[in-house]
């Protein structure tokens, strides 16, 4: 899948108070995107640099969760979008002094999901609509989100080059469409969620005059529609 990119504003403000005895930061962690809508169900993982600790949370129904980090490291954000993880920020937990403790404390991820992406890792057998094994790992990542934002919809487009008829590209690149469809169905995602239309040789986003371009145009992408 390509690499989007978005913006992230990570807000920590660690409060230090005098009393008590803990090494962990309480975060109240709140998910928007930029009309300070907050987001449900988006998983976010902290990574430790140093210690390679993961923790991972997802938002409820009102775009939060509450997360605790050991002091003494620093931490990578990642966002999962669609069939991918997105590395945004890092920020730092400090050790407290002896006899402190962290109060809680919000940290706020704001970001745009863009409403269109390209499944770069999808792999077809030429001329054919069959997916390549190798595409598995990508297609279970696109389904696992999809079971998780239970109210997205999707509309899956297939593309092709312009080698062939206008009728036969047109034909095979819904077939493919079709195909991705119901790959996800079978991983647990509701069909009534997914519509699928095959493009065939329109919209070209290269020129058809070299492997290279017929490659790009050769492509899958998933929209999110309402």
């Amino acid at each position: 899948m390509t690499k989007q990119i978005f913006s992230l504003t990570a807000v920590l403000l660690l409060a230090i108070s005098t009393f008590g005895q803990t090494q962990k930061a309480t975060l109240d962690v709140v998910v928007k995107n930029r009309s300070n809508e907050r987001i449900p169900n988006d998983k976010i993982t902290f990574i430790g640099q140093e210690s390679r600790l993961e923790v991972v949370g997802i938002t409820d129904v009102n775009g939060e969760f509450v997360v605790q980090l050991p002091a003494g490291d620093d931490y990578a954000i990642k966002v999962e979008m669609i069939g991918e993880e997105l590395d945004y920020n890092t920020f730092g937990v400090p050790s407290p002094p002896p006899g402190a403790v962290f109060k809680p404390v919000t940290l706020e991820i704001i970001y745009e999901l863009p409403t269109s992406f390209v499944l770069e890792d999808l792999y077809f057998e030429s001329g054919q609509y069959s997916i390549k094994k190798k595409s598995y790992d990508g297609l279970n990542k696109l389904a696992d989100y999809l079971v998780r934002k239970r109210v997205m919809n999707i509309r899956i487009e297939g593309y092709t080059d312009s080698d062939g008829s206008e009728s036969s590209n047109q034909t095979l690149s819904a077939n493919r469409s079709s195909a991705v469809k119901k790959y996800l169905v079978h991983k647990g995602v509701s069909a009534n969620r997914i519509k699928t239309v095959g493009k065939g040789e329109l919209d070209p986003i290269a020129s058809n005059d070299t492997p290279d371009g017929k490659a790009k145009n050769r492509r899958t992408e998933i929209h999110i529609i309402e």
